[in-house]
């Protein structure tokens, strides 16, 4: 299915529902929206989901593009790549497993409060390229495909729909549980978050050691 008139709507929708439920499984990247939003209200949790989704846009744009030359361009970097993402894993596990569990005034929200949420799901995002693949595959089985430029930043702009409308609709539903949030609750919930980097990282790090052998 291309973007000819008479399909454009149906392969958008199609899309856009690709984008919102890509960003559903529960990783390393929707842990840190998730904890944004619950710290820092909807709002932050909002930005950080957008932090993801552009990179997901971006991905998915590649993929439904063409893997060929991107491939070639990763393959000889994976293992070095995979070695990144798990010491960035580990240093945001440290950095969540040490904060205060303190749930901050949403007044505090400063403009660099929210900027390293929308950055910090960008670059986990982007420092999985192998995603590229996944899209590939997905609009492949689709039958959806891209031509001209309109219809890349068509594409690129329904996935990137997609996702923020899922994360705007999970920060809203996270909002009710926010004020009910204590101490020990947030403990647990820094606690939870950095031990899911940990375990993401020792993944990272088991399929790099599968790949030495």
């Amino acid at each position: 299915m291309s973007f000819a008139p008479h399909a454009s709507l149906v392969a958008i929708a199609m899309i856009f529902a690709v984008g919102f439920l890509i960003m559903a499984p529960v990783g390393p990247v929707s842990t840190i929206c998730i904890r944004r939003a619950l710290m820092y209200g909807p709002r932050a949790g909002a930005i950080a989901g957008a932090g993801a989704a552009v990179a997901v846009a971006l991905y998915a744009t590649i993929g439904v593009t063409g893997t060929g030359i991107i491939t070639r361009f990763f393959a000889p970097f994976a293992m070095l790549w995979q070695l990144i993402v798990a010491a960035a894993l580990l240093v945001v596990a440290v950095l969540i497993g040490r904060a205060k569990p303190e749930l901050p005034d949403l007044e505090s929200r400063t403009r660099a409060i929210l900027a390293g949420g929308f950055g910090a799901a960008l670059a986990l995002t982007l420092a999985n390229p192998a995603d590229i693949l996944l899209f590939a595959a997905i609009f492949a089985g689709l039958r959806i495909t891209v031509h001209t430029p309109l219809e890349h930043v068509t594409f690129a702009a329904a996935i990137f729909a997609g996702g923020c409308c899922y994360w705007v609709v999970l920060s809203l539903l996270i909002r009710r549980w926010r004020n009910a949030l204590t101490a020990e609750h947030i403990r647990w919930v820094n606690r939870t978050c950095s031990l899911l980097m940990i375990a993401a990282a020792a993944a990272t790090l088991a399929s790099v050691a599968r790949a030495g052998h």
